[in-house]
């Protein structure tokens, strides 16, 4: 089947008036992270979508990344995460803090590896060279108990991109920059055997293009009627628990 289609730039404050003019006219459409800058106009294109039976898919590009995938297959039940995402200052984005602009990558990836609702958050941030926050940290605590310790700047002087992930029994690092896990498995017991008991393991990750994968998701779900991996409501969370760290 033939699908016509067009990419448009708009900033983040735009989302919602665009993407509401496309959802109302019948048009499938899938949205840059954020989804919107405000939890109520996230939902109210959620519900506009599902009025008009539209898919309304949100570009959390990172989930479609073979790093993501192959840490999400790998690990399940998570204890603690930590990630840090950094990058150097540029003009593009900054329109919105940081935490909209880089740390929701962390969170919606973060939300689908906890699996669970979101129980708390204590967060920090401060504006370095612009008016909104360039630098914060966020501790967010799930339902299920598991704690994530999320960091973002983009006033550093290189770009980095990383994931620890704690489980029982493993222990997984991801860089989701270079595309590279590597771990700790406990295969003993390490109180008899020592060192022994934990081996050492590296994932080999498939290169593949996120942004094809994604765009092939949304092509997929317009012609299957399959359900988005990052709907408008994991866009709406997202943009929910970034909400509590502002």
């Amino acid at each position: 089947d033939k699908i016509d289609a067009a990419s448009i730039a708009v900033p983040t404050p735009l989302h919602y008036e665009v993407a509401r003019d496309l959802i109302d006219a019948g048009i499938h459409v899938l949205v840059e992270k954020p989804l919107t800058d405000s939890i109520e106009t996230g939902y109210d294109l959620v519900e506009l979508a599902d009025a008009k039976g539209t898919v309304l898919q949100v570009g959390h590009i990172e989930r479609f990344s073979s790093a993501y995938r192959t840490l999400a297959e790998t690990i399940s039940d998570p204890l603690y995460i930590e990630s840090y995402r950094i990058a150097p200052w540029k003009k593009r984005g900054v329109e919105v803090d940081v935490v909209l602009d880089l740390m929701i990558h962390d969170i919606d990836m973060i939300i689908g590896l906890a699996n669970s609702r979101v129980a708390q958050v204590d967060a920090v941030g401060t504006p370095v060279l612009g008016k909104t926050s360039d630098l914060a940290n966020a501790r967010i605590t799930f339902e299920s108990g598991c704690v994530a310790n999320v960091t973002a700047s983009r006033v550093s002087y290189k770009t980095e991109r990383r994931m620890r992930v704690f489980a029982r029994n493993q222990y997984l690092n991801c860089n989701l920059g270079e595309g590279r896990i590597f771990g700790y498995r406990l295969r003993g017991d390490p109180m008899v055997e020592g060192l022994r008991a934990i081996a050492t393991e590296t994932l080999e990750i498939e290169k593949q293009d996120s942004l094809a994968n994604e765009i092939d998701a949304f092509l997929d779900c317009i012609l299957n009627g399959s359900k988005p991996l990052v709907d408008g409501r994991a866009g709406c969370e997202a943009v929910r628990v970034a909400s509590l760290i502002n």
